[in-house]
């Protein structure tokens, strides 16, 4: 004869395993059934699941210890150079284009790095116009900052020394104000500039 080990509290039947009761439980006292397994259990989740959406909020509202550019001056962060690629904040390549008068201007390889090596955050590796922006900082570094750690001129007049119509355009779209556009990965910035024959401004 099997031995007896459980009894149901609801109606007194005895039962040889915790299974075998709370089947019967399920099957014929279902309220109670609800509060003595389901419940329980629907406590737990909603209590980890609190927990979980107090640490997300509190991680969301805790300010964040990144410099940003509204901390460090922007001429501050164009004088800089690089101590290493560990720490990155930010790494983008924007892609530049310059024409005059329908003739390709090349951009030279190693803008922003100087001959011992030093490398500023805004660069260049090779004459692919393809710009490197590696910053430990979170910045909005502009084509402008490009144009400045180059030594060129970029205006709605003029590009470098060649003055007339100057029409820059982003990914298809024209700009108004090129030196003021803020730089993003994989844009293709096209400027081009018409002298009207007059060449060198």
């Amino acid at each position: 004869m099997a031995k007896v080990s459980k009894r149901c509290s609801r109606c007194g039947r005895d039962f040889n395993s915790d299974n075998a009761l709370k089947n019967h439980v399920k099957a014929k006292h279902t309220g109670y059934y609800i509060l003595r397994y389901v419940m329980p259990v629907v406590l737990t989740v909603v209590l980890v699941a609190s927990a979980l959406a107090l640490a997300a909020s509190t991680y969301l509202t805790t300010p964040r210890t990144s410099i940003t550019t509204s901390q460090v001056d922007k001429e501050e962060l164009l004088s800089r150079y690089l101590t290493g690629h560990d720490s990155l904040s930010m790494h983008i390549h924007p892609v530049l284009k310059i024409f005059v008068d329908g003739r390709e201007i090349e951009i030279p390889a190693n803008i922003g790095v100087e001959p011992d090596g030093r490398t500023r955050y805004i660069h260049t590796h090779d004459a692919t116009g393809v710009i490197h922006i590696e910053s430990p900082v979170y910045a909005e570094f502009t084509l402008g900052d490009f144009m400045k750690i180059w030594g060129k001129r970029l205006d709605p007049e003029c590009f470098d020394i060649y003055c007339g119509t100057v029409k820059v355009s982003v990914n298809g779209s024209p700009i108004s104000n090129p030196a003021s556009y803020v730089l993003r990965d994989r844009d293709n910035i096209v400027v081009e500039v018409t002298t009207g024959g007059h060449g060198e401004g």
